[in-house]
Formats: structure tokens, C-alpha cells, sequence
């Protein structure tokens, strides 16, 4: 299994998700939360699951996207190396995913 690096990017985004779903169902919430942590899991043992996100942009070559399990709606952007998988970002669908992830560093 690879070791999981997750951005402050990524983690700003999930701070932001359990946020929003906490002010409406706390429960809800915390499922997302425990979601997003096993599908980081699920992909740090099987790094090809997602699928290419394609931009020309240089800095995000080799970026993969897959969702949440059990939260279609969000979208985890991620990196696989040799020895670590990177979580990029964490993004709701409905979001401009492609000026979002223009501005990552």
C-alpha cells in the first residue's frame, strides 16, 4: 500500500465539505468524513481505480480523479508516485473544478 500525503489544499477542502454537510446533518457528515478517509485508502492500494483527469497544464500531469465512496458528488484529484499516492484536492461536482484546480500550487 502507499503511503497517503494529503495537500493542505485537500485538506482545507475537506475541512470546508464536513463543514457544510455538519450544518445540516452532523451524522451526514461524519459518514462523509469516514468516506473520504477509506477511498484514500481504497486508492493507496490500487492507484489506477480512477481515472485520468486531462489538462495541459504541466503541473497537474498524472493527475487521477474518483469519487467519495458513498458521496458521488465529491471528487478526490490525486497523484500516484512510486512509494506515495498525494491527494491533491477534494472537490464538489458542481464546483469550477478546472479554474479550482488551476490555482493549486
Amino acid at each position: 500500500m502507499l503511503r497517503i500525503i494529503i495537500s493542505v489544499p485537500a485538506r482545507l477542502d475537506l475541512r470546508e465539505h464536513f463543514d457544510y454537510l455538519a450544518d445540516r446533518n452532523y451524522d451526514k457528515a461524519l459518514a462523509f468524513f469516514d468516506a473520504a478517509r477509506q477511498t484514500f485508502a481504497d486508492l493507496a492500494r490500487m492507484p489506477t481505480m480512477g481515472s485520468p483527469y486531462p489538462s495541459t497544464q504541466e503541473r497537474l500531469k498524472n493527475l487521477r480523479k474518483w469519487h467519495v465512496k458513498g458521496f458521488k458528488r465529491y471528487l478526490i484529484f490525486y497523484r500516484s508516485q512510486a512509494d506515495t499516492i498525494e491527494i491533491v484536492r477534494v472537490l464538489y461536482g458542481a464546483q469550477d473544478i478546472k479554474t479550482l484546480l488551476g490555482r493549486t500550487p
